[in-house]
């Protein structure tokens, strides 16, 4: 799962995208160690992990939609008030993954 591209990171709270394990360790590159434990990844299964590969809760689709507007806001995109549920697939389509 962790070798599985691409992926969405959620690092403090905030979505980053990771094509490959170059892109991955660059997300993370900023963490503080001591928060690393707090970083969960997202693949294209909806398989969610912790960087050790331990299985996490899945976020519910009211929080995955909430960090995806938010990146895609932070990104310039818009119109996108409408979107308050998201799965998986529709994160990953979304955002041209």
């Amino acid at each position: 799962m962790l070798n599985s591209f691409p992926q969405l990171l959620i690092v403090y709270n905030e979505l980053e995208i990771a094509h490959d394990k170059q892109e991955q360790q660059a997300c993370l590159h900023s963490v503080a160690q001591s928060e690393l434990s707090n970083v969960r990844v997202l693949n294209k299964q909806g398989e969610y992990v912790d960087l050790h590969g331990a299985v996490y809760p899945p976020l519910s689709q009211e929080q995955l939609a909430q960090l995806v507007t938010t990146y895609l806001l932070n990104e310039g995109q818009c119109c996108l008030g409408k979107i308050k549920t998201l799965n998986t697939k529709q994160a990953f389509d979304l955002l041209g993954l």
